[in-house]
This record gives C-alpha cells, sequence and structure tokens, in this order.
C-alpha cells in the first residue's frame, strides 16, 4: 500500500488493498465533513445486473436510474440525492466483480476512475465544501497484484 492519505486531493482515488492489510486510521479517516460510505459484495457483482442492483441499493441511486453503464457513470458523476461531502465506497471481494466479462470489467473500473478524477478537479463552488470520493477494492493478496496491474495496464 502507499503512504498517502484516502483524502488527498491528488489522488489515488482508487486503491486495491489486499483483505489481509492492516490499515492505519490516520490514512483511512475522512476529514471533517459529512461521510457516506458504502460497502457492497464483490460476490454479488458477477454481472452487470449485479454490479448495477448493488449500486442501487447502496448508493440509493435514484427511480430514474437506467440500469447501464452510463447510466452508472452518470450517477456517481452527481450524487446529489445523498447529503454528503466525502464518498467512500468499498468493494469486498473486489476479484469477483464481472469476473467473467473482462470488456465489462474495464468499463466498470473505467467509470470508478472517472467518477474520482471528475469529483477532484471539481472546481469548488463559493459556499461549497469539496467533495472527496474515493473507491477501495478489497481482495486476496494474490488477487489484489492482478486486480493493481489492471488499473496500471
Amino acid at each position: 500500500m502507499n503512504d498517502f492519505t484516502w483524502w488527498s486531493a491528488s489522488g489515488p482515488w482508487l486503491e486495491v488493498i489486499p483483505n489481509t492489510t492492516e490499515t492505519l486510521a490516520t490514512i483511512a479517516l475522512p476529514p471533517s465533513g459529512l461521510i457516506y460510505s458504502a460497502r457492497m459484495a464483490g460476490r454479488e457483482m458477477v454481472d452487470p445486473d449485479g454490479v448495477f442492483t448493488q449500486f442501487y441499493e447502496h448508493l440509493l441511486l435514484p427511480e430514474y436510474f437506467g440500469w447501464n453503464w452510463n447510466a452508472l457513470r452518470d450517477c456517481l458523476q452527481d450524487l446529489s440525492w445523498i447529503s454528503a461531502t466525502h464518498f467512500l465506497l468499498t468493494i469486498d471481494d473486489a476479484e469477483f466483480t464481472l469476473s467473467g466479462s473482462p470488456e465489462e470489467r474495464v468499463i466498470f473500473h473505467r467509470a470508478l476512475t472517472d467518477a474520482a478524477k471528475y469529483w477532484a478537479t471539481k472546481p469548488e463552488l463559493p459556499g461549497q465544501k469539496k467533495t472527496t470520493f474515493r473507491v477501495i477494492l478489497l481482495s486476496s493478496l494474490q488477487a489484489s497484484r492482478a486486480l493493481a496491474a489492471e488499473f496500471d495496464g
């Protein structure tokens, strides 16, 4: 694991962490403000419908959610229905997420990364606090190396 704070403006905004890692609280704790944490089950996300269902249920996506990748991307870059300034998405057993569909997995990872970059680079408007958005993918030690390589590649 890199020596960084999950909430820094410079990123990384998405981190792959082995589920055996002990994480220092000083790295994981968000800055002051309202935080929304969604913890999702990668084992329930083996196909796109599973991904959309986990996000719909855990991020309380609006009724108009379109159940497709573009709709998920749009919602991740909005989040106005949740009163928070800091968002932490955690996916347990992340190696199972879309494990049978490498093409869709790339699309999913890109949607997560794009959302994190969007929030990191969105200008802070007067009277509003900066929104932070982080994604943590928890997986086995062996799988974490492969997952990290997918983002580096």
